[in-house]
């Protein structure tokens, strides 16, 4: 369930070997990089003797890193990460600790070649989509802040990973609930694309998006998912409210979507939806990981996302330059906490 504006919910649940902090130790961080001008890094999660092995490439040269630890003792933690994020608890010294060790052991050796990429495609299987890859530190700043990140569950295509949404003028559907979405981001969502169609959430109705043509789908509403954490199918219980009604994933059989934004908290772990936007051709899909706030994050997300596709900016790219921007307007204003709480939530699938 979507957490109101200023409303903070308790922490709800909740070490690395000595091999791995010594091996944090001999790999300072540097001063954070420039904007790389290369190609964009692909790096896949496979399952390989109970490790978990990270295939990256750019193209050119590849590189494998197997974890030191089974791949379900790196699930655990990724799992103690979510849940830190989700009950919204402070990020402490334990919290930061996670993250280094996380990140020296799966992404240490491959620095070098995030450094150099202009982008980073984490392609994963569903058993993975809790994993907060693109907040692992390198060189002493969360990935997702330092280079436009994105996930996928296949080989993405270049067009996916570098062009617009679509060719032209944008034509979407947009749904808002004034209380996810108190300051009405999709107003100006409909501002910035004066041919799409803006709907009250009680004029939506489940039905409305089967064979919708538009280009994008944009809903800020409630949400609610029963995540599986990988050990069983997709839960069909994963929901959006639309007032009255749910609207359950098989609602976008049949739509011509190009990219779906489901402003609804935890949709980006929802296996169902996911699958759903993946069947019915839609190539982007953005949705937060965890029960995201109304307001700083739900409202600022949309509004400097559509903002930067409006400047023709590609959906990898706005959701960084998004992310950035939040995070930045809460400079001195906000702690550590707050903003990155407001700024990380939302991920991008390109499918």
């Amino acid at each position: 369930m979507r957490r109101r504006v200023g409303q903070i919910r308790p922490w709800r649940r909740g070490a690395a070997s000595a091999a791995l902090a010594l091996l944090a130790s001999l790999l300072p961080l540097a001063a954070p990089a420039a904007q790389a001008q290369g190609s964009c890094l692909e790096i896949v999660l496979l399952e390989k003797g109970g490790r978990l092995a990270l295939r990256a490439s750019d193209g050119k040269t590849a590189l494998t890193v197997t974890s030191e630890r089974s791949v379900n003792a790196i699930a655990k933690e990724f799992l103690k990460v979510y849940e830190a994020l989700d009950g919204n608890q402070g990020l402490d010294a334990r919290f930061d600790a996670r993250l280094e060790l996380l990140s020296v052991e799966l992404l240490g050796p491959l620095r070098p070649a995030l450094r150099e990429a202009a982008c980073v495609v984490f392609e994963i299987n569903p058993r993975f989509l809790h994993f907060a890859l693109d907040l692992l530190p390198v060189d002493g700043e969360p990935l997702f802040l330092v280079k436009p990140t994105a996930f996928a569950l296949s080989r993405p295509s270049p067009t996916a990973i570098e062009g617009p949404a679509v060719g032209g003028p944008l034509r979407g559907l947009i749904v808002r609930d004034p209380e996810t979405d108190p300051e009405n981001g999709a107003g100006e969502a409909q501002r910035l694309f004066p041919a799409s169609d803006l709907l009250h959430i009680e004029q939506a109705d489940p039905r409305m998006f089967a064979h919708a043509d538009y280009d994008f789908l944009l809903i800020s509403a409630y949400g609610s998912v029963t995540p599986s954490w990988g050990s069983a199918p997709a839960d069909e219980d994963d929901v959006i409210e639309l007032g009255e009604r749910d609207m359950e994933a098989d609602a976008l059989d049949g739509s011509r979507f190009k990219l779906v934004y489901l402003d609804s908290s935890q949709l980006g772990i929802s296996e169902s939806f996911i699958a759903s936007a993946r069947r019915n051709g839609v190539r982007h899909f953005l949705a937060p990981l965890i029960n995201n706030e109304a307001g700083n994050s739900s409202t600022l997300m949309i509004r400097y996302f559509f903002g930067g596709l409006s400047q023709g900016r590609s959906p990898m790219d706005a959701l960084f330059q998004a992310r950035r921007g939040i995070h930045q307007e809460f400079q001195g204003k906000a702690g550590r906490t707050e903003r990155l709480y407001y700024a990380y939530p939302f991920r991008l699938y390109l499918l």
